[in-house]
């Protein structure tokens, strides 16, 4: 006798509902995971873009980006130059055949370099760690401690005192010993991002949210708001001869305030305000003489000490640490792509040294 199994409607409709609505669950969480997936590809490059504009004090470095050369400085003896970014690494060339001769690794980032007039120190400002000072003959270190992160760092003319402006907004002065001698605070704490010590006198111009001079006794003996706009000045230079000043500000292209090189008199009196950079000014250098002004920014450009621009080196990318070596003969610059570039008297390129 064959048995004949009859199937319960009401069972088979909700086994196939049930199965129907799993694999529409199913499928919505496909779809949506498709859709973020799709989203995230999009947005990857805006948030590297962003990514990218964001201005640090300290960039991390990675094996395939270069570093970008914050600082270059030539020793007065004129036979060797030292290099600085924010890859932490010092190097240190001969200005004969430009050859490498010392390779330094420091702890952080390296924002500022300057030798002393006798060439045997060079201060080194870094990012959140002591200003150091190297002894070149012996190749020692030496931390300045009680000094904290730093961009700005000035010898006086003799080379026996150091002014370091540091992130705290405090500029403090050091013998060639690395004993402190004077702390200096002004109202408020914002970071310092130059110094420069007058050629004859005690006076120190500083550079930062606005430009300020003191003396060695921590006296203010001026303050200057050198803009109607908000920009801070990255960079501030004494002429050699002491009677004037200038001063290169980062400007904001991007809220269209244009980067501004300006004169003033010791006394805080506007003397010029020059425009023509397409980028911010991260160093000014004169030369010995006092007769060129060396400016790095999207170009090397050269300016007289009316304000005239008298030669102008064009760059592919943006310039940041720059001094004059060789006797005048040579403008020496490191840049944002970690290139040490090789110019003559007349900011035409010789060559690209790295």
């Amino acid at each position: 006798m064959q048995t004949i199994l009859k199937t319960n409607p009401e069972i088979t409709y909700f086994h196939f509902t049930f199965i129907g609505l799993t694999i529409i669950y199913y499928f919505t969480l496909m779809i949506k995971a498709i859709f973020l997936l799709f989203t995230a590809y999009l947005l990857l490059p805006i948030h590297n873009f962003w990514q990218k504009k964001k201005v640090t004090g300290s960039a991390e470095v990675s094996a395939n980006k270069p570093p970008i050369l914050w600082a270059v400085d030539c020793n007065p003896n004129g036979k060797l130059y030292a290099v600085g970014g924010d890859d932490g690494v010092l190097k240190v060339y001969d200005t004969k055949g430009f050859k490498l001769v010392k390779t330094y690794k420091l702890p952080t980032a390296i924002q500022c370099l300057e030798w002393n007039k006798q060439g045997d120190v060079l201060a080194i400002a870094l990012d959140d760690s002591p200003v150091q000072l190297l002894r070149i003959e012996t190749g020692k270190f030496q931390k300045l401690q009680g000094s904290g992160g730093s961009r700005a760092l000035a010898w006086n003319s003799d080379g026996e005192l150091l002014a370091v402006g540091d992130y705290d907004g405090q500029l403090q002065i050091w013998n060639k010993k690395g004993l402190l001698i004077k702390s200096i605070k002004k109202e408020n704490t914002k970071t310092y991002l130059s110094v420069d010590w007058h050629p004859t006198k005690n006076i120190i111009l500083t550079g930062g949210d606005k430009i300020r001079l003191f003396d060695t006794a921590g006296n203010l003996l001026k303050t200057i708001n050198h803009r109607i706009e908000e920009t801070i000045i990255l960079t501030v230079r004494w002429h050699p001869g002491g009677t004037f000043f200038a001063t290169g500000d980062y400007g904001h292209k991007e809220q269209g305030i244009e980067s501004l090189l300006q004169f003033w008199q010791q006394d805080g009196t506007l003397i010029k305000t020059l425009p023509g950079s397409k980028a911010e000014y991260r160093n000014i250098r004169w030369n010995k003489k006092g007769t060129l002004l060396a400016t790095a920014s999207d170009a090397l450009r050269l300016w007289s000490t009316e304000g005239e621009i008298v030669y102008t080196g064009k760059s592919a990318d943006l310039l940041w640490g720059m001094d004059w070596c060789k006797g005048d003969k040579n403008v020496i610059t490191g840049s944002e792509k970690g290139i040490i570039k090789l110019w003559n008297d007349k900011a035409g390129l010789m060559k690209n040294m790295q």
